[in-house]
């Protein structure tokens, strides 16, 4: 890290300096004979740091002239030109403006000049700045947009800029009214789209990408900027199935879904170099935008196979004076919802149910069950929960342990510079409080909380007129704590625990318990032999944990301009090194355990009658014992571990070509040569190279043509087989510009594009799988007792040697198309891949691999293949209503549906049972048909061991028997519903501003997704962790009862095990998760111009925001969250809900 900090030093030192030598230099060194004047300035302003502004329509630029001077100042070179050309000008600062006129006295020359500032509806823009360049004479418009300026001579620019929007430079000439329209940034940012490490003209693009920008990703009030992309974006599929957990809430992000059954993570591209961007501060993200088709994404090659992400940071800009932002909010998160589970007099109630259809079962002695009273249950309606009334306990447990946190996030940016300058700082901080209670009760402080630091410094330095350079540097620090416990454990206990059972156990004066007492100041927490886990013991006596990473991005650039050597020819190059490492700090308290069952080290204790004494409610005056094997909580462990250092170089070298000819023929091309190298923990270092290029033809910005290689080795495959060559051709037609369309005045745009190439992606699961290798074996014992021992070496994996790359053909055909006066635009795409060669496990589940008698795994074979088509669909509607109201929506839309073509699935005997031909993720399940009638049903069913899964009673369910064999077998399993991940996801922005506020929502929703339920999410008193049972929720009060028969929903419950009722594949447990979120809302008010001019204030907004407000969904009484992961649903953390207030300043 030493070298890292000595080397970001020495270049930011070479970059001052250059710019510093520059920016000094004053002498005239010129020799020049006959040459136009044209030229001569070009080459004034190459040696100098003085820049001309003149009107080509009044002055003769191509008029020669000659110049010989040596160490002269800049007004002795003026006079000669101006001599020859007949010509005045006027030097300010470092600007020189020449004029037509006669040289007059300055004083002569001022002017008045007034004008109105409007945005691109035609709306006034009020508070925009207004000033004479490199001079402190300036205004601001006023409630109209109008603004009146004196100029100090008849050429000097004016500058027109307001925060959110292009500033524009203008030299009003003779003119003394203008109309300036200043366009918002957001729309400037998506005309330039950043794709295939090079910058195209939205016009121009034929590929299929799709952007937004920091806009749109500061509304979300998040930490991980994965979580703010769900609804943004077409194209873009986005699951926060891992939860909400602080720290750990990353969603998961698929571009047009999932076309393979291997690695499905598209790349992640940050400022030309590949990175992790999920904690990146969305105030250091100035676009945001992925590549979908071939053609956008050939560049990458064996890398582009499931997109692209591409992000560029924020980077300074020219202008009279420097903007400070000041960013800050405060908001409270808590999780969205918790389901709700029975308290203790329904559980009780259902309990006994439950136990007596066992015995019904099993045949057993009814009068043996211990079962609850109905006094018990009576009083237990009655308690407060408690039992401070001594009417039992009824525990909440969700409510017990989780509360509202508290978040901050403060933002300090600079943004400016000049011509030869310009620079972006930032720095963020970023806290998320968590939500458990009694955190603090402990010995630590165990509270879940997450804090980010960012840091960014770019720095653009143009050296001289063909030499440029740039900067960038970013860092960042995560810092996350947790309880020594996990979140999945707090949740389980929180869904699983029965309420009836205390937290703390009662103090009361039988002399036994009198050492115990005392042993434990901070109470007496409650565990048996079942239930050996407390959530207030979890919470507080568990320690904590500490992990922090630390991040550093640096790239250094250098831009040669060599129009000297051919014209629109340019080259660069760019070095990165960026470093990674993180610790863990470990104070928690360890498990024990004793067989199968794993305890706690705090003390816990119980009646010495057993937890069956709580089933009669009332205060319990016995002596206690312990329900493990401490009676006094244990020592808080002290560990310290490192996370693996990760330390990545880039290097590229790249020539681009830009050239327009004859006003009709643009020429555009690009070649890239680029190498990296990554050591994880010094280890073999892993290596990476390839070469891009681009080339392509517009002819009258009307027929477009493209075409994108990548050529890229990996060293994941044996030599032979690391390189790929990865091409893909584009065409597209803007036929708004033809004649025959001139007619048609109501469409402003409209472009037809198709793309079509190969790309690939090299993800395998293990490095180097082509050799074969050996590990260590068991090893001998011998000598003495057989006390010497040897070890001894095995085979390893087995290997292939012929194992490629995964491979993708891409067909893409869209259109875009813009129309009353760009008010309405619509873009579609529709596309087809074939992914082919996938690389594939062959240990996998349903797959034809080795059998064990091999005693080795087969090796990964290319030879899954996977289809996967759809569409795209962006609409946007931009318009005003009067002066004052202005509005936007802009729906979005992504349907991808794939289907698996081959994966050499195990034989079936039926084709509903077959994965080939059908989605990828199907749920295959036994299909619920009824549930048993009767007695005499039963015991048919029985007899002929119609299902495989213990005795049938009446209420239990009946599957239907798809093939007809007569019993239950895995080829009665069936496809029914939908994966997962959702086929159709879609977001709908909208939002409008009325004078100074402005509003603005997103609702984020998707559909054709399924969710296959088990454990404490659906099943009736469910067995886990082998000998606990769980609870019962308000959907089981649906179940199946002699009296319920006909209206029943769900089965006869069953305490414990019952793999028939309570199957994780079965139909009726698998729901429609479709949901409409409203993901964001945001309201917004700027304070007046007028009152921000008295305190030197460009502007200032107020803000307040929510994230995850309103959930609609088709899962009904199951009550989860939709975006619940799949199986028991009881360790799942759920997403956050958020409310934030939040100020925005820029001096």
């Amino acid at each position: 890290m030493r070298k890292i900090k000595q080397t970001v030093r020495t270049i930011l030192l070479c970059g001052f300096l250059f710019a510093y030598t520059d920016a000094t230099f004053a002498q005239i060194t010129l020799s020049v004979k006959q040459q136009p004047v044209r030229e001569v300035i070009k080459e004034i302003e190459r040696i100098s740091d003085y820049r001309f502004f003149y009107n080509e329509n009044s002055i003769p630029m191509e008029k020669r002239v000659t110049v010989n001077v040596k160490d002269s100042d800049i007004e002795n070179v003026l006079n000669l030109i101006a001599d020859q050309m007949g010509i005045s000008y006027v030097i300010k600062n470092n600007q020189i403006a020449l004029s037509a006129e006669k040289r007059v006295n300055v004083a002569q020359q001022t002017r008045k000049v007034q004008g109105t500032v409007v945005d691109d509806l035609g709306v006034p823009v009020i508070g925009a700045n207004v000033s004479v360049k490199g001079t402190t004479n300036g205004t601001i418009t006023d409630m109209d947009g109008k603004f009146t300026l004196k100029l100090p001579y008849a050429e000097a620019p004016l500058v027109f800029s307001y925060l959110g929007y292009q500033p524009q430079e203008i030299v009003p000439g003779a003119k003394k009214e203008l109309t300036v329209l200043l366009q918002e940034d957001t729309k400037a940012l998506q005309e330039v789209v950043v794709v295939g490490y090079t910058k195209q003209r939205k016009e121009t693009m034929i590929g299929s990408v799709a952007t937004i920008t920091t806009k749109d990703l500061t509304q979300s009030p998040t930490a991980n900027i994965n979580n703010a992309l769900a609804g943004r974006l077409p194209g873009l599929i986005v699951n926060q199935y891992a939860g909400g957990e602080p720290g750990v809430d990353q969603s998961e992000l698929f571009i047009r879904g999932k076309a393979t059954y291997g690695n499905q993570s598209a790349i992640v591209i940050v400022d030309g170099i590949e990175r992790d961007m999920s904690y990146l501060a969305p105030d250091e993200i100035e676009t945001f935008t992925i590549l979908k088709d071939a053609s956008a994404t050939a560049a990458y090659g064996i890398r582009g196979a499931n997109g692209v992400i591409v992000i560029t940071t924020k980077r300074g800009k020219a202008a009279e004076k420097a903007t400070v932002n000041l960013k800050a909010s405060i908001g409270i998160n808590q999780p969205i919802g918790f389901p709700e589970y029975l308290g203790s007099a329904d559980y009780a109630t259902l309990y006994n149910e439950a136990r007596l259809n066992d015995a019904k079962m099993t045949g057993a002695d009814i009068s043996s069950l211990n079962l609850f009273s109905q006094q018990a249950i009576d009083n237990f309606r009655r308690a407060k929960g408690d039992n401070s009334d001594g009417l039992g306990y009824d525990w909440d447990y969700y409510d017990f342990a989780f509360k509202p946190g508290l978040q901050e996030d403060v933002s300090l940016s600079i943004r400016g510079g000049t011509d030869k300058v310009r620079y972006y700082v930032l720095a963020n901080y970023f806290s998320q409080g968590g939500n458990y209670k009694y955190s603090n009760a402990g010995e630590y402080d165990s509270q879940t909380r997450f804090t980010r630091y960012n840091f960014r410094s770019n720095i653009d330095i143009n050296i001289n007129r063909y030499l440029s350079t740039r900067l960038d540097l970013g860092a960042r620090i995560t810092d996350r704590n947790a309880p020594g416990t996990t979140a999945g454990r707090l949740m389980t206990i929180c869904a699983t625990q029965p309420p009836y059972l205390p937290i703390l156990v009662e103090e009361n004066s039988h002399p036994q318990n009198e050492e115990y007492i005392q042993q434990n100041p901070r109470g007496m927490l409650y565990g048996d032999n079942i239930y050996r886990y407390n959530i207030l013991g979890e919470l507080s006596r568990t320690g904590y944990l500490n992990e922090k990473n630390t991040y550093l991005n640096g790239s250094f650039a250098m831009n040669l301009d060599m129009g000297f050597l051919m014209k629109g020819l340019k080259a660069e190059v760019m070095f990165s090194y960026d470093a990674s490492e993180g610790r863990w700090i470990n104070r928690k308290l360890d498990t024990y355990k004793d067989g199968y069952r794993e305890y706690p080290k705090y003390a816990t204790f119980m009646p010495i009658e057993g937890s069956d004494v709580y089933m009669a409610g009332g205060h319990y005056t016995g002596a206690y014992k312990t329900g493990n094997k401490y009676d006094i909580d244990q020592t808080i462990g002290n560990g310290f571990s490192h996370n693996a250092s990760d330390g990545r170089t880039y290097i590229q070298a790249r020539l681009d070509y830009n050239r327009l000819f004859n006003d009709r023929h643009e020429l555009t091309a690009m070649l890239l040569a680029n190498r990296g190298n990554r050591t994880v923990n010094n280890e073999l270092a892993y290596h990476s190279q390839g070469i891009t290029g681009r080339f392509a033809y517009y002819y009258n910005q009307k027929y477009l043509m493209e075409f994108n290689f990548g050529y890229n080795g990996s060293e994941n495959f044996a030599p032979g087989k690391r390189y790929g060559f990865f091409p893909a051709a584009s065409v597209g037609w803007v036929v708004s510009e033809e004649d025959f369309m001139k007619k048609a005045s109501w469409i402003d745009f409209l472009k037809v594009r198709a793309s079509y190439g190969l790309v690939g992606s090299d993800n395998v699961s293990s490095r180097f799988p082509y050799l074969a290798f050996y590990g260590g074996g068991s090893g001998y014992d011998f000598g003495n007792n057989f006390g010497t021992n040897v070890g001894g070496t095995s085979e390893g994996n087995l290997a292939n040697a012929n194992l490629t790359w995964e491979k993708a053909r891409k067909l893409n055909v869209g259109v875009d198309f813009t129309t009353l006066n760009q008010r309405l635009a619509l873009t579609v795409d529709a596309f087809y891949e074939y992914r082919f060669d996938i690389i594939t496990d062959m240990n996998g589940d349903g797959i034809m691999g080795y059998p064990d008698i091999v005693g080795k795994d087969a090796a990964l074979q290319n030879l899954g293949e996977v289809s996967n088509r759809g569409v795209d669909i962006e609409l946007s509607w931009n318009d005003k209503i009067g002066k004052d109201f202005r509005y936007y929506i802009r729906p979005n839309l992504t349907f991808s549906r794939n289907r698996l073509e081959y994966k050499a699935e195990v034989a079936r005997k039926n084709s509903w049972r077959k994965e080939t031909g059908k989605r990828l993720y199907e749920n295959f399940v036994y299909v619920f048909d009824h549930f048993v009638a009767d007695q005499e049903e039963a015991d048919r069913l029985n007899k002929i061991g119609y299902q495989p899964w213990g005795q049938l009673i009446p209420g239990d369910v009946v599957y239907k028997d798809l093939d007809r064999n007569g019993v239950i077998d895995d080829e009665d399993r069936t496809a029914m519903g939908n994966p997962r991940s959702p086929e159709l996801m879609f977001g709908i922005p909208f939002g409008f501003q009325y004078k100074n506020f402005d509003f603005s929502v997103l609702l984020q929703g998707a559909t054709k997704s399924s969710i296959l339920l088990n454990g404490a999410a659906v099943f009736d008193f469910p067995q886990f962790e082998q000998d606990k049972i769980g609870r019962v929720k308000k959907m089981h009060l649906d179940r199946w009862t002699p009296e319920t028969a006909a209206t029943a929903k769900y089965p006869a419950l069953h305490y414990g095990t019952h793999d028939n009722n309570k199957n994780g594949n079965s139909s009726l447990f698998l729901y429609d998760a479709s949901y409409l979120r409203l993901k964001n809302v945001e309201i917004g008010y700027n304070v007046s111009p007028k009152l921000l001019r008295k305190f030197h204030v460009q502007q200032a907004r107020i803000y307040v925001q929510g994230l995850n407000l309103l959930t609609f969904d088709k899962l009904g009484d199951v009550d989860i969250d939709p975006e619940t992961k799949s199986g028991d649903g009881a360790s799942w953390y759920p997403i956050q809900k958020v409310f934030n207030f939040g100020i925005d300043i820029t001096f």
